[in-house]
């Protein structure tokens, strides 16, 4: 925590973060890839499924208590937090 009458950013935070805004301007909000990589037609891209267990998790349980009768979710929101990781069973 800085005193009073130190600035509330340091330079270096500056430099960070005007660094991170010009890599999210640069970077496609719908695939994540680099802008100056996707707009050009010469490169080829392959769609892949993945799963994020975090976010099926969330929405089985926001799609179970919405099923239950007389649930009012209004308001609510529903974090994900990580329960451990499950054990490996060879075989």
């Amino acid at each position: 925590m800085r005193g009073p009458g130190e600035p509330a950013w340091t330079q270096e935070d500056t430099l960070l973060a005007v660094e991170w805004q010009r890599l999210a301007d640069e970077t496609c909000g719908g695939c994540g890839h680099l802008l100056s990589e996707s707009l050009d037609e010469a490169n080829e891209y392959e769609p892949r499924r993945i799963t994020c267990f975090g976010c099926q998790a969330k929405e089985k349980a926001e799609k179970a208590a919405a099923e239950r009768e007389g649930a009012d979710l209004s308001g609510q929101k529903l974090t994900v937090v990580w329960a451990g990781k499950r054990p490996v069973i060879d075989g």
